[in-house]
Protein backbone atom coordinates (compact mmCIF):
# COMPACT_ATOMS: atom_id res chain seq x y z
CA UNK A 1 0.00 0.00 0.00
CA UNK A 2 1.73 3.61 -1.23
CA UNK A 3 2.41 5.79 1.73
CA UNK A 4 0.04 8.99 1.34
CA UNK A 5 2.14 11.86 0.28
CA UNK A 6 2.36 14.96 2.27
CA UNK A 7 0.06 16.68 -0.35
CA UNK A 8 -2.58 14.23 -0.28
CA UNK A 9 -3.19 14.33 3.71
CA UNK A 10 -3.60 18.15 3.70
CA UNK A 11 -6.22 17.66 0.83
CA UNK A 12 -7.97 15.40 3.19
CA UNK A 13 -7.67 17.69 6.15
CA UNK A 14 -8.96 20.44 4.07
CA UNK A 15 -11.83 18.20 2.70
CA UNK A 16 -12.76 17.42 6.39
CA UNK A 17 -12.28 21.08 7.10
CA UNK A 18 -14.18 22.05 5.03
CA UNK A 19 -17.47 19.19 5.39
CA UNK A 20 -17.09 19.88 8.92
CA UNK A 21 -17.72 24.01 8.33
CA UNK A 22 -20.67 22.76 6.09
CA UNK A 23 -22.32 20.73 8.70
CA UNK A 24 -21.92 23.62 11.16
CA UNK A 25 -23.57 26.30 8.28
CA UNK A 26 -26.61 23.69 7.92
CA UNK A 27 -26.74 22.81 11.14
CA UNK A 28 -27.00 26.93 12.08
CA UNK A 29 -29.16 27.65 9.32
CA UNK A 30 -31.66 24.91 10.67
CA UNK A 31 -31.58 25.91 13.69
CA UNK A 32 -31.86 29.57 12.73
CA UNK A 33 -34.82 28.35 10.57
CA UNK A 34 -36.59 26.32 13.42
CA UNK A 35 -36.02 29.51 15.90
CA UNK A 36 -37.86 31.80 13.39
CA UNK A 37 -41.08 29.09 12.17
CA UNK A 38 -41.27 28.81 16.31
CA UNK A 39 -41.40 32.36 16.31
CA UNK A 40 -43.64 33.14 13.51
CA UNK A 41 -45.89 30.26 15.04
CA UNK A 42 -46.10 31.52 18.35
CA UNK A 43 -47.00 35.37 17.03
CA UNK A 44 -49.44 32.94 14.86
CA UNK A 45 -51.34 31.57 17.62
CA UNK A 46 -51.37 35.17 19.74
CA UNK A 47 -53.17 36.13 16.87
CA UNK A 48 -55.72 33.94 16.54
CA UNK A 49 -56.16 34.03 20.17
CA UNK A 50 -56.56 38.15 19.62
CA UNK A 51 -59.33 37.43 17.35
CA UNK A 52 -60.80 34.39 19.54
CA UNK A 53 -60.79 36.85 22.55
CA UNK A 54 -62.54 39.53 20.10
CA UNK A 55 -64.93 37.50 18.81
CA UNK A 56 -66.25 35.91 22.47
CA UNK A 57 -66.43 39.42 23.69
CA UNK A 58 -68.86 40.80 20.62
CA UNK A 59 -70.65 37.20 21.73
CA UNK A 60 -70.58 38.41 25.16
CA UNK A 61 -71.93 42.24 24.28
CA UNK A 62 -74.15 40.14 21.35
CA UNK A 63 -76.05 38.17 23.74
CA UNK A 64 -76.31 40.97 26.36
CA UNK A 65 -78.37 43.38 23.34
CA UNK A 66 -79.73 40.18 21.70
CA UNK A 67 -82.50 37.65 22.04
CA UNK A 68 -82.20 33.79 21.20
CA UNK A 69 -84.98 32.69 18.88
CA UNK A 70 -85.78 29.75 16.81
CA UNK A 71 -87.28 29.24 12.86
CA UNK A 72 -88.01 26.79 10.87
CA UNK A 73 -85.98 25.56 8.12
CA UNK A 74 -89.29 24.85 5.88
CA UNK A 75 -93.03 25.65 5.72
CA UNK A 76 -94.79 24.51 8.69
CA UNK A 77 -98.83 23.95 8.20
CA UNK A 78 -101.29 24.56 10.92
CA UNK A 79 -101.53 21.99 13.36
CA UNK A 80 -98.67 19.50 12.40
CA UNK A 81 -96.39 19.13 15.41
CA UNK A 82 -92.79 21.00 15.76
CA UNK A 83 -89.89 18.45 14.99
CA UNK A 84 -86.44 19.88 16.83
CA UNK A 85 -84.80 18.68 13.45
CA UNK A 86 -86.17 21.38 11.08
CA UNK A 87 -85.52 24.14 13.57
CA UNK A 88 -82.36 27.04 13.61
CA UNK A 89 -81.20 28.85 16.01
CA UNK A 90 -81.19 32.85 15.35
CA UNK A 91 -79.97 36.00 17.16
CA UNK A 92 -82.54 38.71 17.09
CA UNK A 93 -81.83 42.50 18.15
CA UNK A 94 -83.42 42.62 21.85
CA UNK A 95 -85.55 46.01 21.25
CA UNK A 96 -86.59 43.95 17.89
CA UNK A 97 -87.38 41.14 19.44
CA UNK A 98 -90.70 39.49 21.06
CA UNK A 99 -91.05 39.46 24.58
CA UNK A 100 -92.82 35.61 24.41
CA UNK A 101 -89.45 33.80 22.56
CA UNK A 102 -89.34 30.38 23.70
CA UNK A 103 -85.74 29.47 26.49
CA UNK A 104 -84.93 27.08 24.70
CA UNK A 105 -85.39 23.87 22.08
CA UNK A 106 -86.81 21.82 24.91
CA UNK A 107 -89.68 24.31 25.07
CA UNK A 108 -90.97 23.39 21.87
CA UNK A 109 -91.19 20.01 22.55
CA UNK A 110 -94.56 18.24 21.79
CA UNK A 111 -95.82 21.95 20.64
CA UNK A 112 -97.95 22.16 17.39
CA UNK A 113 -98.28 24.98 15.35
CA UNK A 114 -101.82 27.18 15.29
CA UNK A 115 -101.14 29.03 12.24
CA UNK A 116 -98.88 28.02 9.42
CA UNK A 117 -95.12 28.88 10.24
CA UNK A 118 -93.23 30.27 7.24
CA UNK A 119 -89.12 29.21 6.47
CA UNK A 120 -86.75 31.74 8.51
CA UNK A 121 -90.04 33.15 10.80
CA UNK A 122 -89.21 33.70 14.17
CA UNK A 123 -91.48 30.98 16.84
CA UNK A 124 -93.52 33.01 19.54
CA UNK A 125 -95.20 30.30 22.32
CA UNK A 126 -98.52 32.06 21.01
CA UNK A 127 -97.60 30.61 18.29
CA UNK A 128 -98.00 26.90 19.19
CA UNK A 129 -100.25 24.64 21.13
CA UNK A 130 -99.45 22.43 23.51
CA UNK A 131 -100.32 18.04 22.35
CA UNK A 132 -102.94 16.91 24.30
CA UNK A 133 -101.78 13.29 26.40
CA UNK A 134 -103.21 10.30 24.24
CA UNK A 135 -106.14 8.89 26.88
CA UNK A 136 -106.01 5.29 27.70
CA UNK A 137 -109.62 4.69 26.00
CA UNK A 138 -109.08 6.80 22.87
CA UNK A 139 -109.90 4.62 19.91
CA UNK A 140 -110.12 4.45 15.97
CA UNK A 141 -113.61 4.82 14.82
CA UNK A 142 -114.92 4.91 10.98
CA UNK A 143 -117.93 7.09 10.78
CA UNK A 144 -120.72 6.20 7.38
CA UNK A 145 -124.06 7.67 9.12
CA UNK A 146 -122.90 11.02 9.65
CA UNK A 147 -124.01 13.33 6.75
CA UNK A 148 -120.38 15.22 5.86
CA UNK A 149 -119.78 18.39 3.73
CA UNK A 150 -118.83 18.06 -0.02
CA UNK A 151 -115.53 19.84 0.54
CA UNK A 152 -114.46 17.79 3.89
CA UNK A 153 -110.79 16.79 3.42
CA UNK A 154 -108.33 14.67 5.22
CA UNK A 155 -106.93 16.40 8.40
CA UNK A 156 -110.05 19.05 8.86
CA UNK A 157 -111.53 19.71 12.45
CA UNK A 158 -115.06 19.13 12.59
CA UNK A 159 -118.16 18.96 15.05
CA UNK A 160 -120.77 16.45 14.75
CA UNK A 161 -124.45 17.51 15.44
CA UNK A 162 -127.96 16.42 15.60
CA UNK A 163 -130.81 18.15 14.23
CA UNK A 164 -134.90 17.22 15.49
CA UNK A 165 -137.59 17.83 13.34
CA UNK A 166 -138.66 20.34 15.88
CA UNK A 167 -135.35 22.63 15.26
CA UNK A 168 -133.34 22.04 18.19
CA UNK A 169 -129.74 21.06 17.30
CA UNK A 170 -126.73 19.94 19.85
CA UNK A 171 -123.09 19.32 19.81
CA UNK A 172 -122.32 15.69 19.63
CA UNK A 173 -118.62 15.75 19.48
CA UNK A 174 -116.63 18.28 19.54
CA UNK A 175 -113.67 19.24 17.59
CA UNK A 176 -112.90 16.15 16.24
CA UNK A 177 -109.90 15.94 13.36
CA UNK A 178 -110.51 13.93 10.17
CA UNK A 179 -107.80 11.21 10.51
CA UNK A 180 -108.92 9.46 6.66
CA UNK A 181 -111.07 9.78 4.35
CA UNK A 182 -113.79 7.79 1.60
CA UNK A 183 -117.22 9.87 1.32
CA UNK A 184 -119.44 9.32 2.52
CA UNK A 185 -117.45 7.38 5.13
CA UNK A 186 -113.87 9.11 7.36
CA UNK A 187 -112.39 7.93 10.65
CA UNK A 188 -111.64 9.92 13.49
CA UNK A 189 -110.96 9.12 17.43
CA UNK A 190 -113.27 8.72 20.11
CA UNK A 191 -112.95 8.19 23.57
CA UNK A 192 -115.09 5.56 25.48
CA UNK A 193 -117.78 8.45 26.55
CA UNK A 194 -117.47 9.61 22.95
CA UNK A 195 -118.53 6.62 21.67
CA UNK A 196 -121.61 5.89 24.31
CA UNK A 197 -122.96 9.27 23.43
CA UNK A 198 -122.23 8.83 19.53
CA UNK A 199 -124.56 5.53 19.91
CA UNK A 200 -127.16 7.44 21.84
CA UNK A 201 -127.23 9.75 19.19
CA UNK A 202 -127.46 7.40 16.25
CA UNK A 203 -130.46 5.91 18.04
CA UNK A 204 -131.96 9.04 19.01
CA UNK A 205 -131.77 10.05 15.51
CA UNK A 206 -133.00 6.71 14.24
CA UNK A 207 -136.10 6.98 16.66
CA UNK A 208 -137.17 10.54 16.16
CA UNK A 209 -135.92 11.50 12.78
CA UNK A 210 -133.23 13.16 13.46
CA UNK A 211 -130.04 13.72 11.42
CA UNK A 212 -126.69 13.33 12.17
CA UNK A 213 -124.46 16.22 10.10
CA UNK A 214 -120.51 17.30 10.64
CA UNK A 215 -119.33 21.22 10.10
CA UNK A 216 -116.23 22.49 9.89
CA UNK A 217 -113.97 24.78 11.41
CA UNK A 218 -112.84 28.10 9.99
CA UNK A 219 -109.44 28.18 12.25
CA UNK A 220 -109.53 25.00 13.96
CA UNK A 221 -106.25 26.11 15.78
CA UNK A 222 -107.44 29.72 16.45
CA UNK A 223 -111.27 28.58 17.80
CA UNK A 224 -111.81 26.95 21.25
CA UNK A 225 -113.52 23.70 21.50
CA UNK A 226 -117.19 24.14 22.70
CA UNK A 227 -118.79 22.08 24.78
CA UNK A 228 -120.81 18.87 23.89
CA UNK A 229 -124.69 20.13 24.89
CA UNK A 230 -126.28 16.97 23.68
CA UNK A 231 -128.34 15.87 26.32
CA UNK A 232 -128.57 11.56 25.84
CA UNK A 233 -131.81 10.49 27.03
CA UNK A 234 -132.32 8.29 29.84
CA UNK A 235 -135.09 5.92 27.68
CA UNK A 236 -132.37 5.76 25.18
CA UNK A 237 -129.87 4.72 27.75
CA UNK A 238 -131.97 2.11 28.81
CA UNK A 239 -133.26 1.14 25.17
CA UNK A 240 -129.23 0.70 24.53
CA UNK A 241 -128.91 -1.54 27.43
CA UNK A 242 -131.71 -3.80 27.36
CA UNK A 243 -131.09 -4.33 23.55
CA UNK A 244 -127.27 -3.58 22.15
CA UNK A 245 -128.40 -4.66 18.61
CA UNK A 246 -130.69 -1.32 18.23
CA UNK A 247 -127.48 0.97 18.08
CA UNK A 248 -125.99 -1.38 15.06
CA UNK A 249 -129.68 -1.30 13.24
CA UNK A 250 -129.57 2.23 14.18
CA UNK A 251 -126.60 2.99 12.38
CA UNK A 252 -127.30 0.97 9.37
CA UNK A 253 -130.63 2.52 8.81
CA UNK A 254 -128.76 5.96 8.40
CA UNK A 255 -126.66 4.72 6.33
CA UNK A 256 -128.91 3.28 3.19
CA UNK A 257 -130.70 7.14 3.99
CA UNK A 258 -127.64 8.23 3.14
CA UNK A 259 -127.06 6.19 0.08
CA UNK A 260 -130.51 6.60 -0.89
CA UNK A 261 -130.37 10.43 -1.02
CA UNK A 262 -126.55 10.21 -2.34
CA UNK A 263 -128.18 8.29 -5.58
CA UNK A 264 -131.12 10.37 -6.11
CA UNK A 265 -128.91 13.34 -5.78
CA UNK A 266 -126.90 11.99 -8.18
CA UNK A 267 -130.02 10.50 -10.71
CA UNK A 268 -131.02 14.10 -10.68
CA UNK A 269 -127.49 15.89 -11.50
CA UNK A 270 -127.20 12.92 -14.76
CA UNK A 271 -130.66 14.25 -16.02
CA UNK A 272 -129.04 18.29 -16.12
CA UNK A 273 -129.35 17.48 -20.11
CA UNK A 274 -132.59 17.58 -20.34
CA UNK A 275 -134.63 20.90 -20.53
CA UNK A 276 -137.23 20.16 -17.58
CA UNK A 277 -134.35 19.44 -14.91
CA UNK A 278 -132.31 22.46 -16.37
CA UNK A 279 -135.31 24.47 -15.57
CA UNK A 280 -136.21 23.18 -12.28
CA UNK A 281 -132.27 23.95 -11.30
CA UNK A 282 -132.56 27.17 -12.44
CA UNK A 283 -135.44 28.80 -10.96
CA UNK A 284 -134.64 27.19 -7.89
CA UNK A 285 -137.31 24.78 -7.66
CA UNK A 286 -135.04 21.56 -6.86
CA UNK A 287 -136.46 20.01 -3.90
CA UNK A 288 -133.21 20.04 -1.56
CA UNK A 289 -134.79 17.84 1.01
CA UNK A 290 -133.35 14.67 0.08
CA UNK A 291 -133.44 13.10 3.56
CA UNK A 292 -137.66 13.49 3.63
CA UNK A 293 -137.55 12.23 -0.56
CA UNK A 294 -135.88 9.00 0.05
CA UNK A 295 -137.58 8.10 3.59
CA UNK A 296 -141.28 8.24 2.62
CA UNK A 297 -141.72 6.35 5.75
CA UNK A 298 -140.22 8.67 7.88
CA UNK A 299 -143.23 11.83 7.23
CA UNK A 300 -144.11 13.17 10.30
CA UNK A 301 -147.35 12.66 12.00
CA UNK A 302 -150.58 13.26 9.40
CA UNK A 303 -152.77 16.17 11.13
CA UNK A 304 -156.30 15.25 12.31
CA UNK A 305 -159.20 14.24 9.75
CA UNK A 306 -161.94 17.02 8.87
CA UNK A 307 -164.68 15.14 10.42
CA UNK A 308 -162.02 15.52 14.22
CA UNK A 309 -161.44 11.61 14.40
CA UNK A 310 -158.36 10.93 15.25
CA UNK A 311 -155.63 8.63 13.20
CA UNK A 312 -154.55 5.80 14.12
CA UNK A 313 -150.56 5.68 15.12
CA UNK A 314 -148.17 2.98 13.89
CA UNK A 315 -146.17 1.55 16.69
CA UNK A 316 -142.90 2.88 15.33
CA UNK A 317 -144.92 6.51 15.68
CA UNK A 318 -145.69 5.93 19.57
CA UNK A 319 -142.12 4.94 19.88
CA UNK A 320 -141.43 8.50 18.39
CA UNK A 321 -144.03 10.05 21.23
CA UNK A 322 -142.64 8.17 23.95
CA UNK A 323 -138.67 8.86 23.41
CA UNK A 324 -139.82 12.72 22.13
CA UNK A 325 -141.29 13.21 25.80
CA UNK A 326 -139.22 15.47 28.00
Amino acid sequence: MPIMTRRSKKLLYAGLAGAGIAALILAGGFLWIQKSSSVQHNEEVGRYLEKINELESFQTALEEVSSTAWVPLRNVPAGELLNPGDLEKVMLPQELSPDNLPNSVEELAGKGAKIELRKGTPITMSMLFDQELTPADLRNREMKSIWIPSNLQVKDTIDIRIQFPTGQDYIVLSKKRVDRLAAPAFWTTLSEQEILLLSSAMVDAYLNKASLYALTYVEPELQQRPVANYPPKQEVHKLIKNNPNIVFTAERQLESTLRAALEQDLSRFNELGSGTASTQYAEGKQDFNTWSAANPENETFTSSEPDGNEPSLSEHEKADIIFSAP
